[in-house]
C-alpha cells in the first residue's frame, strides 16, 4: 500500500530534528516516567511514545498533553472509536461511499498524502461519524507503518460534492470534532489542505471551514480549480490515474486501504480498549477532562506546529 522508506530517505528525515541515541533514550525516559504516574492512560510502546517525539520536535511538555488528549477522545466519542470492524457490512457502505486512502509515496519534502473523494452525490450515503471513524483507522495504521514523515497533506476532491444537502454534514458539531482530534489529540503536523474542483455552491461552506482555523493556518488551505494547478508543488505521477497520476485509480486505492485494515483486523479491534478510563484520572474530574479538549469549551486551547 505503502512505499517503505529507504534508508537514505530515513536518515534525511530524522536530520529535521536530529538527537543522538542518547537524547532520544532520555526523553523517552522524561515521558514514560511520567506515563508510569498516570493510572488512566493504557500502555503504550516506546516505539510509539518515539514516533510521538519525532512529530513534536521532542517537547515533552507537549508530547504528554497530545497522548493525554490522544487517548481522551477515544473516550469521549465511542461514536468514533467503537465498532472498529472493518469486516463488516456497514464499514463497507461507508468505503463505497468515500474513496479515502493515502499516496503510496511521500512527496520529495517527506510529507504524507491522504486523498479524499465522495463516490457519489446522494448525501444520504454519507455519515460524518463512520467517515471519521474510517480516517482515524487510517491515520493509525499511517503512523503505524510509516517509519517516519515531516507532516500531513491533505487533498479533497470535491467533483461529487454538488448539493447543499451534502454539505449541510460539514456543521459546527462535525467541524469541531475534526479540529479537537486533529489538532490537539494527535501528534500531526498538518503541512497544507487542498480543496479540488471546487463548485460555486461549496464556497460559501469551504470559507466557513476556514474559518476555525488559526490565522497562520488560513494559508495553508488552498482552493484549487483543478488538479494541473498542483502540478508545482507536487510531482504528478505520484497521482492517482483520475488526477492525472500513474498511482493506480481511486477505486482500486482506496480498496486497497480497506484490504490492509480487514488484514488487521485484530490490531483495529485491540484499539477499541486503548482509551483512557476517567475514572482513574488522578487531579481531574470528568468534566475537567472534557473542558481541557474543548469539548464543552471553545477554541483557545488549539495549539499548532
Amino acid at each position: 500500500m505503502i512505499v517503505p522508506l529507504t534508508d537514505v530517505q530515513l536518515k534525511a528525515i530524522q536530520n529535521f530534528f536530529p538527537r543522538s541515541k542518547a537524547e532520544i533514550d532520555q526523553e523517552l525516559s522524561i515521558v514514560r516516567h511520567w506515563l508510569d504516574k498516570q493510572p488512566h492512560l493504557p500502555k503504550t510502546s516506546d516505539e510509539f511514545i518515539k514516533k510521538v517525539l519525532f512529530s513534536l520536535k521532542y517537547r515533552t511538555d507537549k508530547v504528554k498533553l497530545v497522548i493525554d488528549n490522544y487517548y481522551t477522545v477515544k473516550e469521549l466519542f465511542p461514536q468514533i472509536y467503537g465498532d472498529l470492524d472493518p469486516t463488516t457490512e456497514t464499514f463497507r457502505k461507508h468505503v463505497e461511499a468515500v474513496h479515502m486512502f493515502p499516496l503510496p509515496k511521500l512527496t520529495p519534502e517527506f510529507h504524507r498524502v491522504l486523498c479524499y473523494r465522495m463516490t457519489t452525490t446522494d448525501a444520504k450515503a454519507f455519515c460524518p461519524d463512520s467517515q471519521l471513524k474510517r480516517n482515524e483507522l487510517m491515520w493509525n495504521w499511517l503512523f503505524d507503518e510509516d517509519a517516519l514523515t515531516l507532516g500531513d497533506i491533505w487533498i479533497f476532491d470535491l467533483t461529487n460534492m454538488e448539493s447543499m444537502a451534502q454539505w449541510a454534514h460539514f456543521n459546527l458539531s462535525f467541524m469541531k470534532k475534526i479540529l479537537k482530534i486533529n489538532m490537539e489529540a494527535k501528534p500531526v503536523r498538518i503541512k497544507r489542505v487542498h480543496f479540488v474542483n471546487i463548485a460555486p455552491i461549496a464556497e460559501t461552506t469551504l470559507n466557513f471551514i476556514k474559518h476555525f482555523f488559526p490565522q497562520k493556518y488560513k494559508n495553508r488551505i488552498l482552493f484549487n480549480s483543478n488538479f494541473e494547478s498542483l502540478q508545482d508543488l507536487y510531482p504528478i505521477d505520484m497521482f492517482p490515474n483520475e488526477w492525472g497520476g500513474k498511482a493506480g485509480n481511486l477505486a482500486e486505492l482506496s480498496q486497497r486501504m480497506h484490504e490492509e485494515l480487514i488484514k488487521r483486523r485484530n490490531w483495529c479491534l485491540a484499539m477499541e480498549g486503548l482509551k483512557t478510563d476517567s475514572s482513574k484520572r488522578i487531579g481531574q474530574s470528568k468534566t475537567a477532562d472534557k473542558s481541557i479538549l474543548g469539548i464543552e469549551g471553545n477554541f483557545k486551547k488549539l495549539c499548532f506546529d
